[in-house]
């Protein structure tokens, strides 16, 4: 038969004693009167997840398509209120958007040098930390300039409308008053949604799609 040292004994007895003082809250909350379990030291609250509570999952997709287009647009108006409103004023063509591009055409060809300095000015520096330009700029046959959006200037352009979309999207699920969502970014143009206890998915996406 082994001989455990005392000490080891009343150790165990202790930490058994301690987990069934820990237990006890949980084990008396059922079977005494309210009255008195109301005394009883509160119960931890665990936190269920979507696995253990249920509730709603949403997979929220960016268009890059539709944000591409989006940009050129912006850009154009950009483009055409530089050089109007610029000292000297540059006369332009009609500006052109087709091909996902923009292009147009100076009236003054001498005016060139002037509209690059404008151009460079509204169509941003190094894109993140890859240093590359947002936009690339040629000028064709003397006086028609064409600006191409970089790779890398579409990337960052998705990163920043992704962490803004996240963010709407966390502040409109708080108004919810839910408890501990799960809203995280899965790749470069997705956004998880979780929301346990939530039984209603189709509230969920009326409330995300309404208009900013």
């Amino acid at each position: 038969m082994l001989d455990f040292p005392r000490w080891k004994v009343w150790s165990i007895y202790a930490v058994l004693a301690a987990l069934v003082a820990l237990a006890m809250p949980s084990v008396l909350s059922g079977i005494l009167p309210s009255n008195l379990a109301a005394h009883l030291p509160a119960k931890p609250r665990i936190n269920l997840g979507l696995d253990l509570a249920s509730g709603s999952y949403l997979l929220l997709e960016a268009d890059t398509a539709d944000l591409a287009a989006t940009r050129i647009e912006a850009m154009r108006d950009s483009v055409a209120g530089t050089m109007r409103n610029g000292t000297p004023r540059i006369e332009i063509g009609d500006i052109s958007t087709r091909g996902g591009q923009l292009t147009f055409l100076l009236r003054d060809p001498s005016q060139v040098d002037a509209a690059r300095e404008r151009l460079l000015a509204i169509t941003g520096g190094g894109a993140g930390m890859s240093g590359q330009r947002e936009w690339d700029i040629t000028v064709v046959d003397t006086s028609r300039f064409v600006l191409k959006p970089t790779q890398a200037g579409l990337t960052q352009a998705v990163d920043t409308a992704m962490k803004d979309a996240t963010e709407v999207v966390r502040r409109r699920i708080d108004e919810l008053g839910t408890k501990e969502p799960t809203i995280v970014r899965q790749g470069a143009t997705r956004i998880v949604v979780q929301v346990p206890g939530l039984q209603n998915p189709q509230a969920l996406k009326n409330l995300l799609g309404k208009t900013a």
